[in-house]
């Protein structure tokens, strides 16, 4: 047995399973599947016809059609929504996106800086859980699913008071909205400063059992904290948060506790 023809018969076979598994993922349930299933029928049906009539014209025709060039160009036209989806969603894959990390870091981090300012421009309380290496999957199914693109609006409007998702902890994973109103552990130990609220229990609750990043913004005073393990820091400036986010969440550099740190 030829073992190298072997083994580049299965890569080939696994190559070729993979890219029919991504594109059965990227058109299932799309407009896209109903379109391919209809060709197919249709090309079944004419290619039964031209074999029993041996109708040269039509072959001709439909020879023209499934040419590789005609085909191809045809396929890109009809499905091309549907590979922009695709693409974005290849591009957007941890692993590529580490090549180009640097500018999606900063605009995350930027995005979350921004709502964190409105939030405080309007007094609204706001709890958001930055998930690392913890996904904090338990915690996510308390609260209703959402899988969405960070930005200040839906942030925002998540927390605007009286709406059915202001209360609980929005999570967010690989710099997206995961979850909204979820709800997070109380921590049980005493803690020293007497002023901390409910909110800031539930986020040093969380800190306790993840390494997740909780900021938390304060309905009362409008005042901002950061939460990492067994360290808060209370009343952070916008600018300050940034920094620590990009410290915590990308190069997980270990700092200095500042002056407003409180160890709880």
């Amino acid at each position: 047995m030829d073992v190298p023809f072997v083994l580049r018969a299965l890569f080939e076979i696994f190559v070729i399973w993979v890219v029919f598994y991504q594109l059965y993922k990227a058109f299932k349930g799309s407009r896209a599947a109903a379109i391919m299933a209809g060709l197919a029928v249709i090309i079944g049906l004419t290619t039964m016809l031209i074999e029993l009539t041996h109708a040269a014209v039509l072959q001709l025709i439909v020879g023209s059609f499934l040419g590789p060039g005609t085909l191809l160009v045809s396929l890109f036209i009809l499905f091309h929504p549907e590979l922009r989806t695709a693409l974005a969603k290849l591009g957007a894959h941890r692993l590529l996106g580490s090549l180009w990390s640097r500018e999606q870091n900063e605009d995350f981090v930027s995005c979350i800086c921004d709502s964190v300012s409105f939030l405080v421009s309007k007094r609204y309380g706001a709890l958001i859980a930055i998930c690392r290496n913890n996904k904090l999957s338990d915690i996510v199914k308390t609260g209703t699913a959402l899988d969405a693109v960070c930005s200040r609006e839906l942030i925002g409007t998540i927390f605007m008071p009286k709406t059915m998702l202001h209360d609980g902890a929005v999570v967010i994973n690989n710099e997206r909205i995961i979850a909204a109103a979820c709800i997070l552990p109380v921590s049980s130990r005493e803690l020293k400063d007497r002023s901390l609220g409910l909110r800031h229990r539930a986020g040093i609750g969380l800190a306790e059992n993840s390494d997740a990043v909780i900021i938390i913004v304060s309905e009362e005073t409008g005042s901002v904290s950061l939460v990492v393990g067994n360290i808060v820091q209370r009343d952070i400036s916008v600018q300050m948060l940034a920094t620590r986010l990009t410290e915590l969440i990308y190069s997980h550099a270990t700092t200095a506790q500042s002056p407003s740190t409180v160890k709880s």
